[in-house]
């Protein structure tokens, strides 16, 4: 009901269609260009920020703008690694290898070998990313470095991004992890969306949805700034609720107070 009452074809807000035009802020730019930096050189980059700031975003669209052909993506979620074994184990998986009841050592080996293959006789680049890597357990983290570590040959094989919050970096600065430590080659953290980004990012997202309206208030958009907390997810479900409570109560303009009520019923007591 709400995308009709404001002249929105379909809610530019929502998950799918974000994904589908990325919008590049500050934060995105940065992430991208260190990115692709590090991709050439086969480096590490270390990205963190608190949630909802478009980590995973940005990591996303940087693997879609990959060539599948050039470029092989091993893709791990540290929810799903609670021990050493499981971390070895699926990147194993990912690099199409048959795990069967390999002991540790064989495994590592069979990982640095078929990474080898894919780099020198495949011609691709191994890009492993790891998201949520503030949740990774200290020895998996040490273990690392069979990403970076290749001991038969001092050639760089792997590019390896790290994501997540800013614990990981204070366990990265710890003296134990100094071997992945001094092969950093850029770590950034993300801010959010400034004032400014939140307006062109409504803006832009009207756009998409061919909604010429005016539909918030320049007050609206201060308070959508100040309660989004330059979290661009945050942003998002106050947008979508702003929109729902306004076409409720036959508000074409949302102001302030819409945007505050909004944020009521987003806040847990």
């Amino acid at each position: 009901m709400y995308k009709s009452y404001y002249g929105m074809n379909t809610n530019p807000f929502i998950k799918e269609e974000t994904n589908k035009y990325p919008f590049e802020s500050n934060d995105y730019n940065e992430v991208i260009n260190r990115l692709n930096y590090i991709k050439e050189i086969n480096g590490i980059g270390i990205f963190y920020g608190e949630n909802g700031l478009g980590k995973t975003y940005v990591i996303k669209s940087f693997i879609d703008s990959l060539n599948k052909d050039l470029y092989k993506i091993i893709y791990i979620n540290s929810k799903l690694n609670s021990t050493v074994f499981d971390f070895l184990n699926n990147i194993a998986k990912e690099l199409d290898l048959d795990t069967g009841n390999c002991y540790k050592t064989e495994l590592t080996d069979n990982i640095q070998k078929e990474i080898i293959r894919i780099v020198t006789q495949e011609k691709m680049k191994v890009i492993v990313i790891i998201d949520d890597a503030h949740l990774l357990k200290r020895e998996i983290l040490l273990n690392l470095k069979i990403l970076y570590d290749f001991e038969i040959n001092t050639k760089d094989y792997v590019t390896l991004v790290l994501v997540g919050q800013e614990e990981l970096k204070i366990e990265l600065s710890k003296p134990i992890h100094n071997s992945l430590k001094q092969r950093i080659n850029t770590n950034y953290k993300l801010n959010g969306l400034s004032r400014k980004e939140v307006k062109e990012y409504i803006s832009t997202r009207l756009e998409i949805v061919n909604s010429n309206k005016e539909i918030f208030t320049e007050e609206a958009l201060n308070t959508l700034y100040s309660c989004s907390k330059s979290s661009i997810r945050r942003l998002n479900t106050l947008i979508i609720n702003c929109l729902m409570l306004g076409s409720q109560i036959d508000k074409p303009v949302i102001d302030e107070e819409i945007v505050k009520l909004a944020k009521g019923e987003m806040d847990l007591k």
